[in-house]
């Protein structure tokens, strides 16, 4: 059989589409959100922000409890239960909502040696190396990252594992690359358990934290 280009057909395409198109809408509504926290935010009546706040904890709350006992449910299945859950976490859209609301499958310790294993091949390429330092009780992470040299090559691979180490760990309370002394504070994550006790609504709009040595 000869070797040739793979041309997707157009049901292929259309799905790819599809799902592009899906991924904007949902970007375009987390992004309408924030806003609206904002708006919530800023209204002049005190009682009015404290209602939206309460509302907004409220539905929290029922979504996570409701979460929860999926979670439960699937559990209950056995190998197959166990295996729907992994999935989940593995999914980036229920992986991030599990992470709001603390439910996420997988630890922080083994989110954050998973990132650094993924990248191991990257930063072999590139004469470096990361290790996990420790995670702390409050949620702060330590990584070393051993470098070859401190030239422009450097300064992206230093880029390329903030920005993982982010997306595995958007709810770690800092993250520290020991090689260059930064700290990346959270990234606007908000658990459940941080509402409940009294986090600001208006961190739901919180920009990602920016990334040192940008």
């Amino acid at each position: 059989m000869g070797i040739g280009f793979f041309f997707p057909t157009a049901a292929t395409r259309f799905r790819l589409n599809e799902t592009m198109a899906q991924d904007i809408a949902l970007q375009k509504r987390i992004q309408r959100i924030g806003e609206v926290v904002e708006q919530l935010e800023s209204v002049a009546d005190p009682n009015s922000r404290a209602m939206a706040k309460e509302l907004l904890e409220s539905l929290m709350a029922l979504h996570g409890a409701a979460l929860e006992r999926i979670l439960e449910l699937a559990s209950e299945v056995g190998e197959a239960g166990a295996t729907l859950i992994a999935k989940c976490g593995r999914d980036e859209l229920v992986s991030s909502v599990l992470l709001l609301y603390g439910l996420h499958p997988v630890d922080l310790h083994s989110r954050v040696t998973r990132a650094l294993d993924k990248l191991r091949p990257y930063l072999e390429s590139h004469a470096a190396k990361a290790e996990l330092a420790s995670v702390g009780a409050e949620g702060g992470v330590r990584v070393r990252l051993q470098l070859k040299s401190n030239g422009c090559g450097s300064a992206a691979v230093k880029s390329t594992v903030e920005a993982a180490l982010q997306d595995a760990a958007p709810d770690a309370a800092t993250i520290t690359i020991e090689e260059t002394g930064a700290v990346l504070t959270g990234s606007g994550f908000v658990s459940v358990a941080q509402l409940e006790a009294g986090q600001s609504i208006a961190a739901f709009s919180t920009a990602p934290a920016q990334r040192s040595g940008d």
